[in-house]
């Protein structure tokens, strides 16, 4: 696992009505951490169906942890399964955590173990460890009840596809070859199939902007995409600015954040056009990830289609909506 300990970073976005996202919260720990274990598919269930509801641009699904059910993000930013303090803090402690971000400091953080995790009816987890940890700023910030987030670990031996247009995430499972059959896509042919590097938990696509090559780390829990501010000039020369805006997080801590406009992003195959990113500091997201970031794909990237993760083979694949 990435880093040492616990990092927490919560970084309040707040723009003007063209653009927000949630308060970024990214989790970092230093030394090994055993695997989520293998999902359970309930008897010869292929593909689990779930509803997504959305909390701005979040990813909302109802999952259960043991006897409680409730609102889980979709995160593949964080590493695994973390739980909201506010409604897990009395499960067993197996560990305290240090944790701190350029928001402040968060405690109470701690590592503990789940007996049952259910997603819908047909997949089951037995005794996954997860981490718990002050979620209040998402709550806060979208006014809706959240019980954790779905972290990147947890999908390790499976493949996910996510419809927006429809509101529904798929959940697959693969061949002992790590393939997904055809009956079970959801689309015949993508648009875009690219490969990723998951490194740290976290997922990496390469693309292009401006003739210059780029590591974007793909985060369902970014409600924009994202640049860091030492971004090339050419790429940065090719971008048109639509807002400036200057916020302050807890302690005082002054962040510029930069909303801009560009034309051609390409990813695998696909030239996506009429791109919009927030340009900021992504230093601080580099080391919590524990691998250098160039920018992040988030929101206005892939809810442009119907996407496919397979996390065994490391592949991204979209089908681009028409409309």
């Amino acid at each position: 696992m990435r880093g040492i300990g616990l990092f927490v970073l919560l970084l309040s976005l707040l723009l003007s009505n063209r653009a927000s996202a949630k308060p970024r919260l990214i989790i970092s720990s230093k030394g090994a951490e055993s695997p989520s274990p293998d999902p359970t598919f309930t008897d010869d269930t292929k593909t689990v169906t779930i509803p997504i509801k959305r909390a701005g641009n979040l990813i909302i699904i109802e999952a259960q942890v043991d006897s409680i059910a409730g609102n889980f993000v979709l995160d593949t930013g964080a590493p695994y399964l973390v739980l909201n303090a506010t409604y897990f803090r009395d499960m067993p402690h197996l560990g305290d955590r240090e944790s701190n971000g350029v928001n402040g400091t968060a405690t109470g953080t701690f590592k503990t173990q789940v007996r049952n995790f259910d997603i819908g009816f047909d997949l089951h987890y037995n005794k996954i460890t997860a981490d718990v940890v002050d979620l209040s700023a998402i709550e806060n910030s979208k006014q809706i009840k959240i019980l954790g987030l779905l972290g990147t670990q947890i999908f390790r031996k499976i493949a996910i596809t996510v419809d927006l247009f429809h509101n529904v995430l798929y959940l697959h499972k693969l061949d002992n070859k790590g393939n997904l059959a055809d009956q079970e896509r959801p689309f015949a042919q993508p648009d875009m199939k690219t490969s990723f590097k998951n490194m740290n938990d976290v997922l990496f696509i390469q693309g292009i902007i401006n003739d210059k090559k780029l590591w974007f780390a793909f985060d369902t829990g970014a409600e924009s995409n994202l640049l860091h501010t030492s971004a090339p000039d050419k790429i940065l020369s090719s971008m048109s600015i639509v807002n400036k805006s200057k916020i302050v997080g807890v302690g005082g801590l002054r962040y510029d954040i930069v909303y801009a406009q560009f034309d051609k992003l390409t990813i695998g195959n696909y030239a996506f056009v009429n791109n919009r990113i927030l340009i900021t500091n992504l230093e601080n997201l580099g080391k919590a990830y524990g691998q250098s970031v160039d920018a992040v794909l988030g929101y206005d990237f892939f809810s442009r289609g119907i996407f496919t993760i397979n996390f065994v083979k490391n592949e991204f694949e979209m089908y681009i909506y028409k409309h």
